[in-house]
Order: C-alpha cells, then structure tokens, then sequence
C-alpha cells in the first residue's frame, strides 16, 4: 500500500501535472480508468499520420501518436503537448471528438491491470502547411518514427481496433 505522506517526502513535491512517477502511474492506472487523447492526423491527401510503438504495455506496431491527461490539464492543452512531443509541431483539432470509447486492455495483453483501462478521446487534427516529417535519424523500427499511410496498416496495435468503425467512415480501411 502506498503511503502518501512518505512518498511525497520521499519524492519531493510531486507535481502531477507534469506527469507521476512511473511506480505511482501504474499503481493508480490499475485501479481507475485514465482519460487519454489519441490523434488522428489526417493530412489533405487523405493520409494518417502513425507512429512506431514498441514497449511493454501494448507491443510493436504502429500507433495513433496519443498522452494521458493530467492533472489540472485542459483536453486541448494534452492534444498540443503531445503534438509537440511526438509529432515536433502543433496541431489544429476539431472543437468535438470523433469518438469516445473505451480501451481496454487486460483483454488484449498479458499485464492484465497494468495501465489496462483508458477512457479514450479521438481527436481529428490537421497540421500547419509546412509540416515535414521530421524523423531525427530514427530508424523504421524505433520508438516515435513517423510515416504516412494511404490504409490502416496490419500491424497497427490490437488497442485501436475499437477506432475501426471510424478508419472505415474515414476511407482508412
């Protein structure tokens, strides 16, 4: 059992807006629901912009580029934080979701309380005009690589399959 007293004596301030750490996430993460943003970039060629995701909790495959929400964070201040993280620019999203679901994974995965349970937002997004990919020198298969898809492609994670209804409407699959 955590002892907050100890743990914020231990830590230091803990500022939960600029993120828990990992320990203290995966604890409350398997206990409640995390309220996450997942960016659907589409570009005017009709391209979904992915990016490249290998780690523990949800495997290889490419992955709509997405952050949990913090503390005291506004929807639109997630969606811009990790634009900039992941993508290297801001985005310009739509006032409304595409979809809010549910992701679960306990039954996709074998950490079956492990950051299991997401309240998911889709946000569509477009970039600035000048945006060009930008990859750091990163490989196809390192974390944060990103590329454009015409599709949906196989090896996109088992987690987003509950986007597909919205990748079909879209023309993506």
């Amino acid at each position: 059992m955590w002892d907050m007293d100890t743990l914020w004596e231990e830590r230091g301030n803990i500022d939960p807006r600029e993120g828990l750490p990992v320990e203290l996430f995966e604890w409350i993460s398997s206990m409640v629901p995390i309220p996450n943003v997942d960016l659907m970039i589409v570009n005017n060629k009709k391209q979904i912009l992915l990016s490249w995701r290998n780690d523990e909790y949800y495997g290889k495959g490419w992955h709509l580029p997405g952050g949990c929400i913090r503390f005291k964070e506004s929807i639109e201040e997630r969606i811009q934080r990790t634009a900039i993280a992941e993508i290297g620019t801001e985005v310009i999203t739509d006032a409304v979701p595409l979809a809010v679901k549910d992701m679960i994974m306990g039954k996709f995965s074998d950490i079956p309380f492990k950051r299991a349970h997401h309240v998911a937002l889709l946000i569509k997004c477009t970039l600035p005009n000048d945006f060009i990919i930008n990859n750091h020198g990163k490989d196809c298969d390192d974390m944060g690589y990103l590329e454009w898809f015409d599709k949906i492609p196989e090896n996109i994670l088992k987690v987003h399959d509950i986007y597909f209804d919205i990748f079909r409407e879209c023309g993506l699959m």
